[in-house]
């Protein structure tokens, strides 16, 4: 078995090649590449938001075209990396992409806010250590990373909430 069938992040990817621009559009509505934590997720997360900057779906073709333009020199062996993991991740997507991703978006943004909690907790910890009482207030307070993300992430979930209501009623 893949690791990609168990990671929501590439399974939010996944999802998200199979849609078209307009509904790429809507899912990404909000998403950055820093909410994802393996870096060759975030990556692709970036093609596919250049992708739908221009108006084009994050299709894997479309997204390794991406990958082949802004790629560094050398390039050969990270453009089949990076090729091999977009294959992979978009032929181990679930089915029925729009239901999945909404619901993926919001497992990707709570984790993502998770991290952010746990790096503030990490950075307040070294700062009690080694920083003047002030600096740790003042560091303490700073929660502006992790309460836009809980926003994001509320917003993610309560459309999830939302879409699921709407489709049982009907």
């Amino acid at each position: 078995m893949t690791s990609a069938l168990l990671d929501p992040q590439r399974q939010f990817l996944g999802c998200l090649m199979q849609l078209p621009t307009g509904a790429a559009r809507r899912v990404l509505s909000g998403m950055r590449p820093t909410d994802l934590a393996d870096p060759m997720a975030a990556f692709v997360l970036h093609l596919a938001i250049q992708a739908i900057a221009h108006d084009q779906p994050p299709a894997p073709a479309v997204l390794f075209e991406h990958a082949h333009e802004t790629a560094e020199r050398p390039r050969t062996a990270r453009l089949q990396q990076v090729g091999l993991w977009i294959v992979e991740t978009y032929q181990t997507a679930p089915t029925a992409p729009e239901q999945h991703a909404a619901y993926l978006k919001a497992a990707v943004l709570k984790a993502a806010w998770r991290r952010a909690i746990a790096e503030h907790a990490q950075r307040l910890l070294q700062a009690v250590a080694e920083s003047p009482t002030d600096e740790i207030r003042e560091l303490a307070d700073d929660t502006t990373d992790a309460d836009e993300l809980w926003t994001r992430y509320q917003a993610a979930r309560d459309h999830n909430t939302l879409s699921a209501r709407l489709e049982v009623a009907a």
